[in-house]
């Protein structure tokens, strides 16, 4: 009896365990096909392409046939531009053996979507991909989990400037043919260094939900001054939770003015930032940007709350927490904000268009911040704005605004100072590279 007893709680806990994995997803779609690296190109590729096509689930080996780790060879020519497309609902699962992992080497954007399809990648290390290593334009659903993504070699677009991007997920603002289904980063490490316009994971224009989660993003270096950003949410039209992530922003071009986190646009959308940490090292940076742009359009009612911000900035119109353009509604609260910069927490409108209004600043700790210019600033274009907490000194420039803390050192000159902040490639050109490097990967493929 006892003995019955005991098989019966084994098949339970069997049970249970089966459900559990299935409902992660992890297990839920038998094995269609097993993949086996060869360490030759272009036979890699056409064999994990033919896996692809298959659908369900598609198991990527970390050693080849013979049991030797071997990494998948995409190939290194950017006139090829060789990788795999998503052709239909699939889930690509990398392994790991003791040390090693499955790996995909090189590659030109080694892993492209632009068809509805819903797609699993998981467990894969990417080594220096061409232009960057996981890219979806079009797609009803994906999982990206537990990557690694390093290396990543600039590509010339035809603006005359390198691109080098991790993880490029852009729908351009399509409710039909773009990304239409919820979209999961979780759990990734990106590391960046080169590429005069890089992002280490970028949204834009998506009609879905989105959960950015427990990724880290790190610029070794920053080589290009037109735009470098460790996590970009642009444009959003769902609900995007930014949550338990960590971006340092390293050294590099000091014409370069980085950000660690930059997101907003589409007053339908519901920005939700917290429990991050953002480390800044390059001199210009700020650490986390939320707008509203001419070309996003308004922001409103995002969460900003218990972020940890370290900065190592020297630039007067840096900002540890920036609300800039048409962000109304919304609330940064909780923070904790230390280092050096040029402000702890900054809320300014783009213009007499786009206005910063009615946003609360509550119990930010910013006490361990070495301000250049002021602890608090409220710039021109800001309207009825709050800050409530500690600070020992502020500049108020706008109309209707209340900091219930510190001494006004307000003046003309800082005025016109930290009115000049620098401008955003996303805004001037954003629409126009979007659109560039999209046509430039079809017609790449297309060769």
């Amino acid at each position: 009896m006892i003995g019955y007893r005991l098989l019966c709680r084994r098949w339970v806990w069997l049970v249970l365990l089966c459900g559990l994995h299935a409902v992660r997803g992890y297990a839920a779609q038998p094995v269609k096909a097993t993949v086996y690296p060869t360490g030759s190109f272009p036979l890699d590729v056409q064999n994990v392409q033919a896996a692809i096509d298959l659908g369900g689930t598609v198991i990527l080996k970390a050693t080849n046939i013979a049991g030797q780790p071997t990494a998948f060879d995409f190939g290194t020519d950017i006139n090829l531009c060789s990788g795999v497309d998503l052709t239909t609902n699939v889930s690509l699962l990398g392994e790991r053996v003791g040390t090693f992992v499955t790996t995909i080497k090189g590659g030109c954007n080694p892993i492209f979507g632009d068809r509805p399809v819903r797609t699993r990648i998981q467990g894969i290390n990417f080594e220096s991909p061409l232009d960057g290593a996981i890219t979806l334009i079009t797609s009803t659903g994906a999982d990206i989990i537990g990557n690694r993504i390093s290396g990543v070699v600039p590509v010339l677009l035809p603006f005359g400037f390198t691109d080098a991007e991790g993880i490029v997920i852009s729908g351009g603002d399509d409710p039909v043919n773009g990304i239409t289904g919820r979209v999961v980063i979780d759990d990734n490490t990106i590391e960046l260094s080169g590429g005069d316009f890089s992002n280490g994971i970028q949204f834009d224009g998506v009609y879905t939900d989105l959960d950015v989660t427990r990724n880290t993003v790190q610029f070794l270096q920053i080589d290009g001054g037109i735009q470098a950003i460790g996590i970009l949410v642009f444009r959003s039209h769902g609900k995007a939770g930014i949550t338990n992530n960590r971006v340092t922003m390293g050294r590099g071009n000091p014409g370069a003015f980085p950000s660690g986190m930059f997101l907003g646009g589409h007053a339908e959308a519901r920005y939700k930032i917290a429990g991050n940490t953002v480390v800044t090292i390059h001199p210009n940076a700020d650490a986390i940007d939320i707008v509203g742009f001419p070309s996003s359009g308004p922001t409103q009612l995002a969460l900003v709350t218990n972020n940890h911000v370290t900065m190592n900035s020297l630039l007067s119109t840096s900002g540890g927490i920036v609300f800039f353009g048409a962000v109304s509604n919304s609330l940064m609260s909780a923070n904790r904000v230390e280092g050096t910069g040029g402000s702890a927490i900054q809320i300014l409108g783009f213009n007499s268009s786009l206005i910063a209004d009615s946003n609360l600043a509550f119990w930010n700790d910013i006490s361990k911040l070495s301000a250049s210019e002021s602890d608090v600033f409220f710039g021109p274009d800001s309207t009825n704005n709050l800050f409530a907490g500690h600070c020992n000194t502020y500049i108020d420039l706008g109309i209707g605004n209340r900091i219930l803390c510190g001494t006004n050192i307000g003046s003309v000159a800082v005025a016109m100072q930290n009115t000049r902040r620098p401008a955003s490639a996303i805004d001037s050109l954003g629409n126009a590279i979007r659109s560039a490097r999209i046509d430039a990967m079809r017609n790449r493929r297309a060769q």
